[in-house]
């Protein structure tokens, strides 16, 4: 039988509250066993000085592509916009070359490189899309190579086809080939999630609604990019129309949608790293104190290279102003329910052993020490995963 003790833990978060310590905690056979106070004298593993909470799970990030898009950064630097730059044949486009040229291995090398970080920073959970591809053929590879990695980092493939008007067809025929798409997936079981980018120099709102309708009559659920670079109200309709999972980005969205979207059963999904790359001072306002599932993602992508849910985690306190205890939240329960639909299991007695120690010793502080790596061990099923140094 494998047991262990975590003890003199500063706290636990247990996804919906801060509990204080001293806290210990005792695992059996990769389950919770007992959670209990007081100072021990001879710990069996010494959780002084450490915090822990749930794995992060994040709900928004494009996992699968090859090449880079660096070279972007001065042009961003001296104002020229992220519509100008995919217009002319870079952003999204000039990804599509790189991965479309790459090998079936190679892609998978870096999607296992890239989850290999994501582990060591805490993730355990990630939902990923294609959408590099924009043809039915290349985008059934991403979504294959994704769902036949074995990796302790869970993937959940989402179906991202509609993602940019490839530079070889008409909008309308691409849509179509997109709406193509869909059964395929469902016959083959690669997805039961359809993404959207609805916005500025993507696709229409009435485009989007069309791939919606035809994903709903498959029983596939939704997602939307929305009111990203400009309002487009997508988010609002999807959730009022199509009860999507997720509604995500929304640094455009006003008050009055928000509030339509709070007596829905579709999830906030903040992306907070993101105006960072779009080099914007945007940000959601209008949502907060509202009966809202919020989640947060990193949006890792060759515009926002970002594999960290720390970082998310600091700077939807920073920039979004969620209260530090609400970011963490977000970052573990909110996500999983806005990529999944249900509620994940807080940390409590009988559940499975999967959590993180993190060296601090308050949420605050956490949250606080900016740039840093504070995850200091990963368990899954009670197995440790990830052992670092002391922060």
């Amino acid at each position: 039988m494998s047991t262990f003790e975590i003890n003199n833990l500063e706290g636990l978060f247990n996804g919906f509250n801060w509990i204080d310590g001293p806290v210990n905690v005792r695992v059996v056979n990769g389950l919770i066993e007992e959670i209990f106070g007081g100072i021990q004298n001879n710990p069996d593993i010494d959780g002084s000085g450490k915090f822990v909470c749930p794995p992060f799970v994040d709900g928004h990030n494009h996992l699968i592509f090859a090449g880079d898009r660096f070279f972007e950064l001065p042009l961003k630097v001296s104002g020229v916009s992220y519509s100008q730059i995919l217009s002319e044949g870079g952003g999204i486009l000039s990804t599509v070359n790189a991965t479309r040229a790459a090998s079936d291995e190679e892609l998978e090398e870096l999607v296992i490189q890239r989850l290999d970080i994501m582990l060591k920073n805490g993730t355990l959970i990630t939902e990923a899309k294609s959408g590099y591809g924009l043809t039915i053929k290349d985008e059934l590879r991403l979504l294959g190579i994704l769902n036949k990695i074995d990796h302790p980092v869970q993937i959940l493939p989402t179906y991202c086809g509609a993602h940019a008007i490839p530079d070889v067809l008409k909008r309308s025929e691409y849509v179509e080939e997109v709406i193509d798409t869909l059964p395929i997936i469902k016959k083959k079981s690669l997805s039961n999630v359809v993404d959207v980018f609805c916005d500025r120099g993507a696709f229409t709102v009435e485009e989007t609604k069309k791939i919606f309708n035809a994903a709903v009559d498959l029983n596939l659920r939704i997602k939307v990019h929305g009111d990203e670079l400009e309002y487009t109200g997508i988010s609002r309709i999807a959730a009022t129309e199509f009860d999507a999972l997720s509604v995500d980005h929304l640094l455009h969205t006003p008050k009055e949608d928000f509030i339509a979207i709070s007596k829905t059963n579709t999830s906030l999904m903040f992306m907070p790293t993101a105006p960072l790359g779009l080099f914007t001072q945007k940000f959601p306002v209008g949502w907060n104190g509202l009966n809202l599932n919020i989640g947060l993602g990193s949006d890792f992508n060759p515009n926002n290279y970002t594999l960290s849910m720390q970082t998310a985690v600091r700077m939807a306190v920073f920039l979004y102003r969620l209260k530090p205890v609400d970011a963490l939240k977000a970052a573990t329960m909110g996500s999983f329910r806005g990529i999944t639909g249900s509620d994940a299991n807080q940390l409590s007695v009988g559940a499975e052993a999967n959590f993180l120690t993190i060296q601090a010793r308050s949420i605050n502080e956490f949250v606080a020490k900016l740039g840093q790596n504070l995850v200091t061990s990963v368990y899954k099923n009670g197995t440790n995963l990830v052992k670092s140094f002391k922060a």
